[in-house]
C-alpha cells in the first residue's frame, strides 16, 4: 500500500517540509502550522473574517480549526468573537500581538522558504505549488457515486 499511497507521500512531505519551517520559526515560540493559521486569518483584514471561510482555505474542518485556534487565542495573538450583522457567525481576528508576531516570523520564513526553493529548484517548486492546489481543488470536487479514487 505505501509504495502507492497518495495519502502516505503526502504526510511525509508534510513531515519534512513542516520541520525546516518549525525549526525557523522555534525562537519565536510557534510551529509553522500556527505561522499558517496566523497569515490564514490576517486575509481576513483588520476586521476579521468567518471562522468558515478560514477553515474552507485552510481546508481544514471547523472543530479542527476551533482547537487549533485556542493556543492562539490563549497567547493572545488571535480573538474569536461573533459577527455583529449575524451573531451566528463566529469570526477570527488577529490581534496587535498576532500581526507584530506574523512581521517578525517573516524573516525567518523567508530564510526557510528560500532553503526549500533551493533544494527543489524554483521551476519544480511552482510546479509543486500549482499541482497542491489542483489537489485541493480536485478533492473538494463532488464525485459521482464509485468514482472518487478511480484511476
Amino acid at each position: 500500500m505505501a509504495d502507492q499511497c497518495l495519502c502516505f507521500r503526502a504526510r511525509r512531505v508534510s513531515r519534512a517540509l513542516t520541520r525546516i519551517y518549525d525549526e525557523a520559526l522555534r525562537p519565536l515560540g510557534i510551529q509553522a502550522t500556527q505561522l499558517t493559521l496566523l497569515n490564514a486569518i490576517a486575509l481576513s483584514g483588520e476586521e476579521g473574517g468567518p471562522m468558515s471561510a478560514t477553515a474552507e482555505l485552510l481546508a481544514m474542518d471547523g472543530t479542527t480549526l476551533s482547537r487549533n485556534l485556542h493556543p492562539l487565542e490563549k497567547a493572545g495573538l488571535v480573538r474569536v468573537g461573533r459577527d455583529l450583522a449575524d451573531r451566528r457567525v463566529r469570526i477570527a481576528l488577529l490581534t496587535p500581538a498576532g500581526r507584530r508576531l506574523i512581521e517578525q516570523a517573516l524573516p525567518r520564513w523567508k530564510r526557510a522558504h528560500r532553503q526549500v526553493v533551493a533544494a527543489l529548484g524554483a521551476a519544480q517548486a511552482r510546479e509543486l505549488r500549482n499541482r497542491f492546489d489542483a489537489t485541493v481543488l480536485a478533492a473538494a470536487e463532488p464525485h459521482p457515486a464509485g468514482t472518487r479514487g478511480a484511476a
